[in-house]
């Protein structure tokens, strides 16, 4: 199991998760508030292909592995409201508070980004003439997602450990906006590992 460290183009290289936490543990790693210490969020992200969001075994174990290591008391999730992610299901049987974070449809009308983010997915073809989606990140668009999806951690968290769950490309941007608010990331993980390697299309 493996945690990213260093910056890599978009993302960063991973790093043992034993060295992370160890080393988050060693010092301040964001701006904080002290003024106004209560308003500090301890966040760890947990960036993942939503493909496996609901069945991958792998993920339940790493999720369940970072709830024991780290005082983790809300698994704050970007997923459809009904879904029955492993997320969810991890957070019932283990009796910790879950929130769906992402915005609905109505949302995003409302923002004026939904036009934009419903033309994300578009088909490409390899070398190969074989077909495979474009993977694309809106700065704009997406980067009012995640102020909206830290409006929401807010409103739920209290003092302990979030545990955020979105998609890959969301990892190190949602943790720069949440450092600017003064909150401090723990660390930040990806599921599959070579998605800390993945360089997205910006749109």
């Amino acid at each position: 199991m493996r945690i990213p460290g260093a910056t890599v183009g978009f993302y960063r290289v991973a790093v043992s998760l034993d060295d992370y936490i160890a080393d988050a543990a060693s010092g301040p790693h964001c701006l904080q508030d002290s003024s106004n210490p209560s308003m500090v969020m301890q966040i760890i992200i947990l960036g993942i292909d939503h493909g496996l969001q609901c069945h991958d075994k792998d993920l339940e174990v790493l999720i369940c592995d970072i709830i024991a290591r780290q005082r983790v008391t809300l698994i704050a999730e970007e997923n459809r409201p009904m879904s029955e992610t492993i997320a969810r299901q991890v957070a019932h049987s283990l009796g910790l508070r879950w929130t769906q974070i992402d915005m609905s449809i109505e949302d995003r009308i409302k923002a004026g980004i939904d036009g934009k983010l419903s033309k994300r997915m578009q088909l490409r073809f390899d070398a190969n003439g074989n077909p495979a989606s474009a993977i694309r990140y809106a700065p704009v668009e997406d980067g009012i997602r995640e102020e909206f999806w830290l409006d929401r951690i807010e409103d739920s968290a209290d003092d302990g450990t979030v545990l955020v769950i979105c998609g890959c490309l969301h990892c190190l941007p949602l943790a720069e906006k949440a450092e600017k608010r003064g909150h401090r990331v723990l660390f930040k993980v990806f599921h599959p590992e070579e998605l800390s390697k993945l360089k997205p299309e910006l749109y």
